[in-house]
């Protein structure tokens, strides 16, 4: 289950972050899935923590923050913080 929940997480950074758009993301995904031996690699899954197309809100950002805290991933701890209304 962690790693449905690492890979929503990533995928929705990705996205809001702006290091992809979703399709881009999407279509990324799907080329790596050709390229992985496991099929249900999650790595390659198109699983978001936030729904695509809906807006972004602090609460949802803070949940993201304390997510890569406790991983200890403080450099996107400081991006997402960038993107607080």
């Amino acid at each position: 289950m962690d790693n449905w929940i690492d890979q929503a997480v990533w995928n929705t950074y990705q996205v809001i972050t702006g290091m992809y758009d979703f399709d881009t993301l999407v279509e990324h995904l799907e080329l790596r899935k050709l390229e992985v031996e496991d099929p249900e690699d999650i790595s390659v899954m198109p699983v978001f923590f936030i729904p695509p197309g809906e807006d972004v809100n602090n609460e949802d950002i803070n949940e993201m923050i304390a997510y890569y805290e406790d991983l200890e991933a403080y450099e996107e701890c400081a991006v997402l913080l960038k993107l607080k209304k």
